[in-house]
């Protein structure tokens, strides 16, 4: 998928300056043209230009090791990109699986996540701890969140 952005990158630069070399003959043949087809070569511009005006060109390179520069830097970003999406669905992956293991605790055992709990093993119940200074949700709304709950099992 990397390979494939930048490889489509370098063939559209690669398009563009074939037709910026197709548009811009050499000035060797245009000086060694006949004076009577002069009056014609106006005419193969002119019917490049509408496609030259349609497209924006954004950047010109100076010279193949900027454009070379510029595909290490785009593979760079696109390395990056990936990574992130990789992220974000590892990230999604995880967040639906506690919902579920979540769901899990509620259902089976009335246990609401958010709350802190002991596990007493001689009665063996879950004992409701009260919510303790860093537990309790900030009131404003541009204050961090709180923190997250200790863990609820506790030998």
């Amino acid at each position: 998928m990397i390979g494939a952005g930048l490889t489509s990158v370098l063939c559209m630069l690669a398009l563009q300056a074939q037709e910026r070399r197709a548009s811009n003959p050499p000035p060797a043949k245009s000086a060694a043209a006949p004076k009577d087809k002069g009056a014609q070569a106006p005419t193969q511009p002119v019917a490049a230009s509408p496609s030259a005006s349609a497209e924006k060109v954004a950047f010109t390179f100076a010279d193949e090791a900027q454009m070379q520069e510029f595909g290490k830097i785009w593979q760079q970003r696109q390395i990056m990109m990936t990574r992130m999406a990789v992220l974000r669905s590892y990230w999604d992956q995880e967040q639906a699986a506690v919902a579920q293991i979540n769901q899990g605790l509620l259902s089976k055992y009335s246990l609401d996540v958010n709350k802190n709990y002991n596990l007493d093993t001689k009665r063996r119940a879950l004992i409701e701890q009260p919510a303790t200074a860093t537990q309790v949700p900030p009131m404003s709304s541009d204050a961090a969140p709180a923190s997250a709950p200790e863990s609820a099992a506790k030998p």
